[in-house]
């Protein structure tokens, strides 16, 4: 067990990472209808270096002995990644097309969804501002799906 470590840090660094990944998404919407591949791919791979901070707050809350949630939800975030990383990058799958976009999006909302209720478990405006960019990708990725579908 870690004794002494500073947990609101570790708070901090999910709720800071929870941001970029809705800020992230966001960018990647709106940079597909404007055929900015170039940008859509470098903000994907920037995202899935989330992996990382994410990561090391499981591992720290874990060996802290924090509550479930602290370690639990997370993982849900990591594991989309590791999703997004194997289908998009690894296997270069069209996923996007086919019946496993479902379950992507399941996922990713899932992770979305699990970010927004670790910051508001921290504090209510973490949690706040955590919603609203998540708003925020909902709309680029509603404006982007009008304009150019899934791809």
């Amino acid at each position: 067990m870690l004794t002494n470590f500073n947990y609101r840090t570790v708070d901090l660094i999910v709720f800071l990472c929870a941001n970029l990944f809705n800020l992230l998404i966001t960018g990647i919407m709106l940079s597909r209808p404007f055929g900015l591949a170039r940008l859509e791919n470098i903000l994907g791979i920037t995202n899935l270096l989330l992996i990382l901070p994410f990561s090391l707050a499981v591992i720290l809350n874990f060996l802290g002995g924090r509550e479930w949630w602290s370690y639990v939800l997370p993982v849900v975030i990591i594991v989309f990644l590791i999703v997004e990383l194997l289908l998009d990058y690894v296997l270069q799958i069209p996923f996007r097309e086919t019946r496993l976009l479902w379950p992507y999006l399941a996922l990713f909302y899932l992770s979305a969804w699990m970010m927004i209720g670790y910051t508001f478990l921290v504090s209510k405006p973490y949690g706040s501002i955590t919603l609203v960019t998540y708003f925020i990708s909902l709309a680029a990725t509603a404006y982007s799906y009008s304009q150019v579908g899934h791809g």
